[in-house]
């Protein structure tokens, strides 16, 4: 599979004004209410983590913004997606996009093989019926080179208190031994629900960080500020 076209520190010029100083976070739209997600494991993600290069970092994300159109957005439309200059971004999509531009990153869309609908009922039902089946769903493919990082960041939005089922098939596929990984969650008002501990409890080989970040989709707003807020701290 090859990485996704999505602009990156080479390509996504119109970013270039973000300080890297003081990026920030803004949020992602949750499918159902805000609620911890009670998968807490016996995992201990590391407090002290080295300085992040940029150059060998991978920001790897999970986003399904439910339209393309930024006219006449329905309520749920508008809580997964941020709209930048008459452009439709999903939450966790343009605060990765964010992460990349500040941190001189790379750029890695994670994708079902499955379209999925836009819908946002049929959306809900979808993730509630993987979640009832424990469902792996199938990637459209892995990281074709995972090698060459050091680092990986992973964003998702969180989907009825967990992290979407497509996240559990990426983690289990990829080989994370000694990478340092960190994560971030977009979402309603839930945080990370229970995300960091299910993550460090599936990644016994890596290094996973206690330093993460989450925004709200009431916050995308704000988001270039927190986001740069939070891309300091890995310096």
């Amino acid at each position: 599979m090859t990485m996704t076209n999505f602009p990156t520190r080479r390509t996504f010029l119109s970013f270039t004004a973000i300080s890297i100083a003081g990026l920030g976070l803004s949020g992602c739209s949750l499918l159902g209410e805000s609620a911890p997600s009670g998968s807490g494991q016996a995992a201990a993600p590391q407090e002290e983590m080295g300085a992040v290069d940029g150059a060998r970092t991978l920001i790897a994300y999970f986003s399904v913004p439910e339209t393309e159109d930024p006219e006449g957005m329905t309520r749920d439309e508008e809580n997964s997606t941020h709209v930048v200059d008459g452009t439709v971004y999903g939450n966790t999509q343009y605060a990765a996009m964010l992460m990349a531009e500040g941190l001189g990153a790379e750029l890695f869309r994670i994708e079902t093989a499955q379209e999925l609908p836009l819908d946002h009922q049929t959306l809900i039902d979808l993730a509630v019926q993987w979640q009832d089946d424990g469902e792996r769903p199938e990637l459209k493919g892995l990281i074709p080179n995972l090698d060459e990082y050091d680092t990986v960041i992973v964003g998702y939005p969180i989907w009825e208190y967990d992290m979407p089922m497509p996240l559990y098939t990426f983690f289990e596929q990829n080989d994370f031994a000694d990478k340092d990984v960190y994560i971030f969650t977009t979402h309603d008002v839930s945080g990370l629900s229970g995300t960091l501990e299910t993550v460090t409890g599936m990644l016994p080989e890596a290094n996973v960080s206690a330093n993460t970040f989450d925004i709200s989709r009431n916050d995308m707003d704000q988001s270039e500020a927190l986001v740069a807020d939070w891309v300091g701290t890995l310096s």
